[in-house]
């Protein structure tokens, strides 16, 4: 008797130790699988959740753009990420025929996170992942239809240049100057009457995006020059450029 309940002891043994090593297997493949494809799901909302906060900033500051408000607040996840105010982008613009030819330091304000950016530029949105692959979330204030062309372009300034710390951060864009750079005149030279085409050339890392963007809507055909689009055979032409002063807060 006492040997038939050694045995039973030793199979309950036995299988305790089966199951509890199940057990620890089981967590150990969730551990080495499963916790990275968390993080990974966790990092896409990061990036998701800033691309909407982004989408709104862009809203606001083409608020600016339009004159419907002179200043605009929002908050945004920062989530591990930095948010950068950019010096580089430029955006030049000729008219045809005319002493008009300026090019605008337009800068930007970019978010990042883990190898991927959300920037804006000059009324446009971009999300980057790695170094090539850009897509447009959304388009730059700019407008070319068989009679008209209007090159709004916006100017990004501030005294900070990133913003790296803490959860959330206001993002405050404050117009600071807007005006019309062309035409110039009513009548006679830097007048519209001088003038039926217009160029514009990008100069920035995300230059493939804006080229798409030209190529897809409106008018716009290429230009004589790399990163340079033309609208031409219009009756009327405005440049206007708006100069945003962006904050941050808590």
């Amino acid at each position: 008797m006492r040997l038939h309940r050694d045995e039973r002891a030793a199979r309950n043994m036995i299988g305790f130790t089966l199951t509890f090593g199940i057990i620890v297997v089981s967590v150990g493949l969730v551990a080495t699988m499963g916790y990275p494809q968390v993080d990974s799901l966790s990092q896409n909302e990061r990036i998701d959740n800033a691309e909407a906060g982004m989408e709104l900033v862009a809203s606001n500051f083409r608020e600016l753009q339009e004159q419907r408000a002179t200043a605009r607040t929002n908050e945004l996840s920062l989530s591990g990420g930095s948010l950068t105010v950019l010096d580089g982008p430029t955006v030049r613009v000729q008219a045809e025929d005319t002493d008009f030819d300026r090019t605008f330091a337009v800068g930007g304000l970019q978010y990042g996170y883990e190898g991927t950016t959300i920037t804006y530029e000059s009324g446009a949105l971009f999300r980057t992942y790695g170094e090539d692959n850009v897509a447009v979330v959304e388009g730059p204030t700019m407008r070319c239809s068989e009679e008209r062309a209007v090159v709004s372009v916006s100017r990004v300034v501030s005294s900070s240049t990133a913003k790296t710390s803490g959860d959330y951060v206001s993002v405050t864009g404050t117009t600071q100057t807007q005006a019309l750079r062309f035409p110039t005149n009513r009548t006679g030279p830097g007048s519209m009457a001088d003038a039926d085409e217009i160029f514009v050339t990008v100069s920035s890392p995300r230059s493939d995006a804006w080229n798409r963007y030209f190529e897809r809507n409106g008018n716009w055909t290429a230009g004589p020059t790399p990163d340079t689009y033309r609208c031409d055979g219009i009756d009327t032409m405005y440049v206007r450029e708006t100069v945003i002063s962006v904050s941050f807060g808590a």
